[in-house]
Formats: structure tokens, sequence, C-alpha cells
């Protein structure tokens, strides 16, 4: 933490954060993350969300705001257990299931509205960190209803684009992690998937999954190629120059989901990361990806990790040589 509250975001420590914030969809929410049966599936478990969970501590939920509790014990913003978008305890957690990237811009102001009355936010001199992560429920259900499907990624650019110029001059002091959702086809093309998981992915993932939308290897080839083009689209909007060179405001893309592979501990696939559906990611997988998301955030731009790692194996700390959360700009990324 820095002796004095920095004037720049390309100077921030992470102790010099003191409100966190996300927006997305039920990745975010963690819906099933505590799940070991069907009923589990419908609750959101949000304390243990990877990039807003902050139940207990690092030791028992690996979760970025559980590592940023270390540096700053007086963060507010994190989710504090079981909890509805409505309810108290999700706190500064905006994701809503079945959120799309229609729903981001929406979900931008009404975050700003919810920060800007808590009492315990000094709103002009707080530093802020929001992560957004959207995309899956797009890839998922929504691309194969569209007359022209190809048509996603520029209109995904158009509402990234709105949403980050409006917290750009709403929220004073502000630091956005993009990150990209995992690889649709990797998740619900797993082979040997339990009954259940087989039966549920007909409705979480009917673009790609069953005869409702005459999936077929071309449909799937088809939807990956979308994916790519949509993840190309995040990454663009992010290095895009009218969000650098800000004292105040800062976006960094973050690649730690683009080569996620659920192969861990000599297994093909470790079910062990993913909740009872199979889709969604289990407290473990959490912990995983949280450790990810923290690791890309000191990582410098060009080096950062494009996957996640067995806990613990591969955990990053600020060096004297390196204190600052990474930006473009500090980095000398041109």
């Amino acid at each position: 933490r820095s002796a004095k509250v920095p004037t720049s975001v390309h100077k921030l420590r992470p102790g010099d954060i003191n409100v966190i914030a996300a927006m997305g969809d039920s990745l975010t929410a963690a819906t099933g993350a505590a799940a070991s049966g069907f009923i589990d599936l419908y609750q959101e478990n949000r304390g243990l969300a990877w990039s807003i969970g902050g139940q207990w501590d690092w030791r028992n939920v690996t979760t970025l705001p559980n590592i940023l509790k270390v540096f700053n014990p007086k963060l507010v913003g994190y989710s504090l257990g079981d909890a509805y978008p409505f309810h108290r305890d999700s706190q500064f957690n905006m994701a809503e299931i079945g959120a799309v990237s229609y729903d981001i811009p929406y979900m931008a102001r009404a975050m700003v509205q919810r920060i800007r009355r808590d009492p315990r936010v000094d709103w002009k001199r707080d530093w802020k960190l929001v992560t957004i992560a959207i995309g899956g429920n797009d890839i998922c259900s929504f691309v194969c209803t569209m007359r022209y499907p190809e048509q996603l990624p520029a209109k995904h650019r158009l509402r990234l684009q709105r949403t980050l110029r409006y917290l750009r001059d709403s929220m004073p002091r502000t630091f956005v992690n993009l990150v990209s959702v995992p690889s649709v086809a990797k998740v619900v093309m797993l082979q040997r998937k339990p009954f259940a998981c087989e039966s549920l992915h007909h409705g979480e993932c009917s673009c790609w999954i069953g005869k409702l939308y005459n999936q077929s290897e071309a449909s799937r080839d088809r939807w990956a190629r979308i994916q790519d083009e949509y993840i190309r689209v995040e990454k663009e909007v992010a290095e895009s120059r009218e969000f650098r060179g800000l004292d105040e405001f800062a976006v960094v893309y973050q690649p730690w989901s683009l080569n996620v592979t659920m192969k861990m501990n000599g297994k093909d696939i470790d079910y062990s990361l993913l909740s009872y559906d199979c889709f969604h990611m289990s407290q473990k997988g959490n912990a995983f990806a949280g450790t990810a998301l923290w690791n890309n955030m000191l990582e410098p731009v060009g080096k950062k990790t494009p996957n996640w790692r067995p806990l613990l194996k591969n955990f990053k700390c600020p060096t004297k040589e390196s204190p600052y959360l990474i930006t473009y700009d500090n980095s000398g990324h041109s």
C-alpha cells in the first residue's frame, strides 16, 4: 500500500484499492460453485466468486478480493455470501444469471449508482477496481437465434466501448479488468461427461448441444469462430488509444481464460474444477480463476499467463522493482 493515496492509476499498488466491483453473468455470480446436486445449481454462491467473492479469507476461499484484503483489510464491495443481485450480501457484484453483452451498459449505470450511494465509499478519493467478464450466454444460447450471427462481435464492440466510456467519464479513480469467458467449445464438448451434465448442457448451451437449433459440427465451428472474433474485439477495445494516457482511468485485458484446460493432476478431465453441471466453476475452479486473475494483474503486458495453474504453484507478489498493478502505460506497451 502506498504511503500516500496515489494520484495516478499507473502507480497503483494492490493495497491502494479500496473498492471492488464486478459485472458479468452466472460465472461472476458463482452460480452453483458449492453445488453437490441439481437443486444447488440454482444457488448463487457469490461469496465464492473468483473476481468479487470475499467470504472468509484467502486460505479458505482464494478469490481476488480475499487476496487484496491481505494488502488492505478495509476493502469494500466484495460479495459476502450466497445472495441474489438485489440482496445486501451481493454488495457491488452486479452479475445476473443469463446476462449477455447487451446488458453491460445497464449494469454499469446500476453499479455506479450503487457505489456512489454507499456511505463507506469516498467517491472522489477511493481507488476502485472493476472486473468485467461477459459473453458465455451470447455464444452458448443467443448467437444461433440471430439472423446475422457474424454481427455479434461488432455489436459487442459497441457495447463495450459505451460501457467503458461511461465508467471513464462517470466514476473517478477506476481500474478495469476486462476478461474473456473461457472457450465454450472446451467446456461443452468434454468427452465422457456424466449423464446429468449432458442433459443440463442442452438447456445451458442450446446453440451447441442437442437438436433444438439443428446443431452440427459445421455450426459449432461457426460459433467457435465467432467467439474467437469476440475475444479479438475485447482485446482491441482494451488496448485502444482512447483509454490510454489517463491518470484516473485504465482498462487492461487480462488473458488468463484464453487457454484454460481441464487437464489437471494427470487426469484427462479434472471434474473437481467444475460444478455439478460441468459448466459453471466449482469453488476450486473459482479459486484457480481468482489466482490466475491476480497473477495477470501483476504480469507485464505481452507476458501475461493465458491459462490457470494449480493453486499456489504460480502465485505472483508485488516486488520492489515492480510494485504497481500493470497497465499498458506503465509497462511501456505501445
